[in-house]
């Protein structure tokens, strides 16, 4: 096996493994939230001589079942997607900014999954700079513009238009 070879299936099975992990943990953590509910905490209340900021955002994010359940379908959304390759960008694309979002609150708030929620982002930033020629011609580059010529009967001489 040449090194073109060899390297071309390293970067397909690194990306199929991010793609698989991603997308269990977000199936694991939404079908939570849904079913007993990942936040259920009972009643809220909250001592901020006592408690711990990891406590008031448990209680926060369990306060609405609606809340839970908006949350858990952009999870799952964005692990469904992620399991079918054509649509695995679009999956990904969705799923960052869910992750980014989580990473912050578990630091923010002194949640121990900060180091689960951090290996999902660069998982999911890894997998978006796999993707960077895909999206740079989706998000950047200007479309190719067809020449097209029409003629005119009067002047017997064709424009371009653009």
């Amino acid at each position: 096996m040449n090194r073109s070879t060899f390297l071309k299936k390293l970067r397909m099975t690194i990306i199929t493994t991010f793609r698989w992990c991603l997308a269990l943990a977000f199936l694991a953590y939404g079908i939570a939230k849904i079913y007993p509910g990942q936040f259920a905490t009972g009643d809220f209340v909250y001592d901020s001589t006592k408690d711990s900021a990891m406590k008031l955002a448990w209680h926060f994010f369990g306060y609405s079942n609606t809340y839970n359940l908006f949350i858990a379908f952009g999870e799952i959304s964005a692990a469904l997607l992620l399991l079918i390759p054509k649509t695995s960008t679009l999956g990904n694309i969705i799923y960052l900014p869910i992750t980014v979002n989580i990473t912050i609150l578990d630091f923010c708030f002194g949640i121990p999954a900060r180091f689960v929620s951090t290996l999902l982002t660069c998982m999911s930033v890894a997998l978006l700079l796999f993707e960077y020629k895909k999206l740079k011609r989706v998000f950047l580059d200007s479309p190719e513009l067809h020449k097209t010529s029409i003629p005119t009967p009067l002047t017997k001489k064709k424009v371009n238009i653009q």
